[in-house]
């Protein structure tokens, strides 16, 4: 046996044991143990999610060992990584220098060992051509992280007592759980985001060098280490590490159980038993399997791969380019991040600092998926019919055993519902999901692979949950300086108390922050920095403050979720670009001009109060039903008709045409009127486009189209 095989059986079972203990978690309460014993790894929160980041740490780096590393080769990315090593040594050379002074060498030789480990050898992995030794201290890494837990562990109360006034070894711990985090993502997903930590980072410690208003005095290392660490809801086990811990890691779980008993495949049966003889039926179909794997998933990435890799073939048959297809199949992969019942780590997170109930996240969440849906679907449906696209058929058996894989989502839902916590619903959902796969002949003789799903969730976890305490120690850093306000205060007088100015600024700063980093982080941001500045000029313009704070947040979710398909780096673009054999960026390019509308109806959520109507929520929690639902149905019906009109100006094709430019350009203008929530702008958008839609079909004025 060699030692990769000796690896992936540790690395099985260490999952396995992660994957046990967090469902343990759920009913440990109504156990008789908790009774006799109070043991701090399942009784204290703080320890519940210390031991939380020690499984994604340790189950991440025996898989970085195993799958390699993000930078292969020495280009921009690599230059971003250089940076991150030279930057992050500067608190680190910090930390030292007090070590240096207090005689602590244990603490500095700790501290050096995990920062040479963490950060130099991606560096050298692309210039050294000594991967699989380097690969090696991957293997000292998932060691190195039992210091920081047991230490955690074990020193807990007294970590608490001295928060403020950290030990060296405490402080080396604090510093060192961070730098194996950061070295974590920097190898499954890349530098972006470990840059941002180490720039909030640096930006708490040298504040005391910029003007005003960005001017703050300054922290010490020791100070923040304590804040990192020490202190109760500490940055590396606060609130947002609880979003991994209480939500995110469930829905991993059972997505690499049902993924285990081949939900995914009898789900890809289902829609393909719907794509009957319509040429357009291959892209309706991988929309549905997008909805219907985003169910039980999440993550728009891994619904990406399983949506490109299942279609690949029926696209290629039909006679879609590859651009196309796997376009498409980013946007329907995409589709997980918004589809209900799972949203991703972003939803729950909101939920956590809003303190609402999920049920409001799903609900606000149904106009925003359908929309985007009605997008690619139309999209689709022009493009076909400008290609000549050829329907292809698929035999597959009709029968009632198609629904059999969406009852997991159905369990999930009515128990959320009905009042239960989402953690116990999906963990109900883990429970009988093998029950149910014996309704299913061919998901049967999966039932002995469970064993082997519960450690595939712990694996879906790490990346994803690494990310996800990063940004916990983002939005610390941010509000410890103080910085989220004095933004606001910046944009506030930046703007000049324009709601619409306002909107067009986080529009672009969320998509600009989704480029690099994964969508929790961009959501922290926004959140943080931009959304206090919304709400203030959203009341102001006369919508109701519920609904202003439910409609900037559902804004910037959403936002956050376009992150994934945005390029240059959108992550379910290089999952369909991996499939196809295509470069990532032109894959992005294309995913992104799939389905334009998605990036304009999202402005109107927050741009007057009949905007909000496409949450649905605002306005039924705010108004009378009658008159909310008047308003509901008015402003969907105006957002679907400039879909309709923006998706014919962007594929350029209506009934037999090919349309020339200058009608693209004034259905383009036209339709944009229609995204407005303004009564008089909607029916001049309405009106000018119909007009032209005439003038091409039945008066037939071909000097509106290309020959």
């Amino acid at each position: 046996m060699n030692s990769k095989n000796v690896v992936e059986r540790i690395l099985f079972l260490i999952a396995l044991i992660g994957a046990l203990y967090h469902l343990y978690l759920i009913a440990h309460p109504y156990t008789p143990l908790s009774y006799w014993y109070r043991i701090g790894v399942l009784d204290l929160t703080q320890l519940q999610r210390g031991t939380h980041v020690f499984f994604i740490l340790m189950v991440g780096f025996l898989l970085s060992y195993l799958r390699g590393w993000t930078i292969t080769s020495v280009g921009p990315r690599w230059v971003l990584s250089l940076i991150l090593a030279l930057t992050t040594l500067i608190p680190v050379y910090l930390t030292l220098d007090v070590f240096i002074d207090k005689g602590a060498l244990l603490p500095a030789i700790l501290l050096s060992t995990i920062y040479l480990l963490s950060m130099i050898p991606p560096l050298l992995n692309p210039i050294a051509r000594l991967s699989s030794y380097l690969r090696l201290t991957d293997l000292a890494l998932a060691v190195l992280t039992l210091a920081p837990y047991l230490y955690l562990v074990f020193n807990y109360w007294a970590l608490i007592d001295r928060a403020v006034l950290p030990l060296p070894l405490d402080v080396a711990m604090g510093w060192g759980m961070t730098l194996m985090l950061m070295g974590l993502v920097l190898r499954l997903i890349g530098p972006e985001m470990p840059l941002l930590v180490v720039a909030f980072v640096l930006y708490n410690i040298y504040g005391y060098l910029l003007p005003r208003p960005w001017f703050h005095p300054g922290f010490d290392v020791e100070f923040l280490a304590g804040k990192l660490y020490a202190e109760t809801e500490a940055a590396l086990l606060g609130i947002v590490t609880g979003v991994s811990a209480k939500y995110v890691v469930y829905f991993t779980i059972l997505a690499g159980v049902l993924g285990a008993l081949g939900y995914g495949k009898a789900m890809g049966r289902a829609f393909l038993a719907l794509l009957g003889r319509s040429p357009a039926s291959v892209g309706r179909a991988s929309v549905g399997l997008g909805m219907g794997m985003g169910m039980v998933s999440g993550s728009g990435a891994a619904d990406t791969a399983y949506v490109a890799s299942t279609f690949k073939p029926l696209f290629k048959a039909a006679g879609y380019s590859d651009i196309v297809a796997a376009g498409i199949a980013a946007n329907a992969g995409t589709l997980a991040y918004i589809t209900p019942p799972i949203l991703g780590s972003v939803a729950f997170l909101m939920v956590e600092l809003l303190g609402i109930p999920y049920t409001w996240v799903i609900v606000m969440s149904v106009g925003p998926a359908v929309l985007y849906a009605i997008s690619i679907l139309v999209y689709n449906e022009l493009y076909v019919r400008k290609m000549g696209i050829k329907p292809v058929v698929v035999e597959v058996e009709r029968s009632p055993r198609l629904l059999i894989p969406f009852i997991p989502p159905i369990i999930i839902l009515t128990l959320i519902f009905t009042g239960y916590s989402v953690s116990l619903a999906v963990t109900v959902a883990v429970i009988l999901a093998p029950f149910i796969a014996l309704l299913d002949r061919d998901m049967r003789g999966n039932i002995r692979r469970v064993p082997e799903g519960l450690a595939e969730g712990l694996k879906l976890l790490a990346p994803v949950g690494a990310s996800i305490v990063l940004a916990n120690v983002i939005m610390s850093m941010v509000v410890l300086s103080g910085l989220h306000q004095k933004f606001t205060l910046a944009l506030l007088e930046l703007v000049g108390g324009n709601l619409v100015y306002a909107i067009l600024f986080a529009f672009f700063f969320s998509l600009l922050l989704g480029m690099g980093v994964p969508p929790i982080a961009t959501y922290t941001l926004s959140s943080l920095l931009t959304a206090p500045a919304l709400v203030k000029l959203a009341i102001a313009a006369g919508i109701p403050e519920g609904a202003a704070l439910l409609a900037t947040h559902m804004f910037l979710f959403y936002m956050a979720m376009l992150a994934d398909i945005t390029p240059p780096v959108g992550l379910s673009n290089f999952a369909a670009a991996a499939v196809y054999g295509l470069d990532p960026i032109r894959v992005g390019v294309r995913a992104a001009l799939v389905a334009i509308p998605k990036y304009v109806y999202a402005l109107s959520f927050i741009w007057s109060y009949w905007g909000t109507a496409l949450l649905v929520l605002p306005v039924l929690l705010t108004m009378p039903l009658a008159q909310g639902v008047i308003l509901i149905a008015s402003r969907f019906a105006a957002i679907i008709a400039g879909i309709f009109f923006l998706s014919i100006a962007n594929v350029g094709f209506y009934s037999g045409c090919n349309l020339s430019i200058a009608p693209r350009l004034a259905l383009a203008v036209l339709s944009l009127l229609l995204f407005i929530p303004s009564e008089v702008l909607n029916l001049v958008g309405f009106i000018g486009c119909t007009v032209i839609l005439v003038l091409i079909s039945r008066f037939r004025m071909r000097s509106l189209c290309r020959v």
